[in-house]
């Protein structure tokens, strides 16, 4: 009977146990293996994780740096209508086109960020039925101009509905002619006299002599919905 052979009696198996000794010893922080060079394998590892690393961060602030100016370009730009080859006006803005949306959320905002916007959100704010006004007049329907304005129709057809807006136009007396000194509009509730009690507003606030209105765009003189002259010599 043969004798039984045991692994550790090979010379192939011990030299491969060997091997996997000298690699081990050698991964190991001032650890060498007799005979062999010394490696800084885990140095220089630790190394080049530390410049990926830098290398990354750089390369997110180059590219979110890059989709900030590209944001604010695309909401910088407006189109500009084309003319035809034609004669014929121009084409009417198209107002009612789709708006970008503002591709920022609150908890990126920052202080000087949050303050302009909320400027700016007041102003719009105030200008928003004189908006909806001048829009309607343009042939604008309620659902685009509500959609332009991010608002409700329900909202667009309570201004047209409630307000007014007027043009207007203050002259002082030069001699035997009016001469102009300033124009301007205002949106005022939609009420019964309500152009005569903002041309009474309008003379005693700026001295003028004469006040005139439209209601909507300003045309001529003879088309104007009021006008009222202070008497002479008051």
């Amino acid at each position: 009977m043969s004798e039984k052979r045991s692994p550790l009696s090979d010379r192939w198996f011990l030299d491969q146990i060997a091997a996997v000794m000298q690699q081990f010893q050698r991964s190991q922080p001032g650890s060498q293996v007799p005979g062999a060079p010394r490696h800084s394998g885990h140095e220089d590892l630790t190394a080049r994780a530390a410049r990926l690393s830098a290398q990354r961060a750089r390369l997110e602030q180059e590219e979110a740096a890059l989709q900030a100016d590209v944001e604010r370009l695309n909401h910088a730009l407006v189109p500009t209508p084309a003319r035809s080859s034609d004669s014929g006006p121009a084409p009417r803005p198209a107002r009612s086109a789709p708006v970008p949306h503002l591709d920022i959320g609150a908890d990126d905002l920052t202080l000087t960020e949050a303050g302009r916007i909320r400027r700016a959100y007041k102003v719009t704010e105030a200008a928003l039925p004189r908006l909806v006004l001048e829009a309607a007049a343009d042939g604008f329907d309620a659902p685009a101009i509500a959609r332009d304005l991010a608002v409700t129709p329900s909202y667009v057809y309570r201004i047209l509905r409630e307000r007014v807006r007027y043009s207007w136009r203050l002259d002082v007396r030069d001699g035997g002619t009016w001469a102009v000194r300033s124009s301007g509009q205002d949106v005022v509730d939609r009420a019964l006299g309500s152009d005569t009690r903002l041309a009474e507003k309008l003379l005693a606030e700026s001295g003028a002599d004469r006040v005139l209105l439209w209601e909507g765009a300003r045309t001529t003189d003879a088309k104007a919905t009021l006008d009222l002259a202070r008497p002479e010599g008051t």
